[in-house]
């Protein structure tokens, strides 16, 4: 599905994406480096993802959350926890070493993209409610093999819609 993204940083070029690469001891996925250089962070519209294998949020509810994108991550922006290098430092020994945080949600949790090994490319959420020491696969729930493929899904679906069918509770909503 196509998104629109909404507060992206400023442009970034290969030699920034390499440089940064140089500082955190990564190479990022070809796929990954184009979304950088075309969007550097912000918000996506639309934002919901499922996940398989999520705890259950909400009574009577199969296995499967649907997740948001609050916001990626980029490289120089001005508001120092919007940034890659400065996520995936201050998480370091939190999250598994070959996963690099790319975007959080609106609860805390890290939506991370694999460096290395047989899951390379793949994307998954870190549930910090489950977090470990040391860090874990436990709290780690699988949304994409790749990450075009997390961006394809992306959707306008609102986790609170289910909430409401399986409990017949109407929740408020903002207007």
């Amino acid at each position: 599905m196509p998104f629109e993204m909404k507060e992206s940083g400023p442009p970034v070029d290969d030699a920034r994406i390499d440089a940064l690469e140089r500082s955190l001891g990564i190479m990022l996925p070809p796929d990954y480096r184009a979304f950088l250089k075309q969007h550097n962070g912000g918000r996506p519209d639309p934002r919901f993802f499922p996940v398989q294998g999520w705890p259950n949020r909400f009574p009577g509810r199969p296995d499967q959350e649907y997740g948001g994108v609050h916001y990626f991550h980029g490289i120089d922006k001005p508001i120092t926890s919007s940034n890659l290098d400065w996520n995936f430092r201050i998480l370091r020994g939190r999250i598994s070493d070959e996963l690099l945080p790319i975007a959080g949600d609106e609860s805390g949790n890290e939506i991370c993209l694999s460096m290395w090994g047989s899951n390379r490319g793949h994307v998954y959420i870190w549930d910090h409610d489950g977090e470990h020491a040391p860090p874990t696969y436990a709290n780690i729930y699988l949304i994409a093999k790749s990450f075009p493929e997390f961006l394809e899904c992306l959707h306008f679906r609102d986790p609170l819609d289910d909430y409401e069918r399986l409990t017949g509770i109407t929740l408020p909503r903002p207007h």
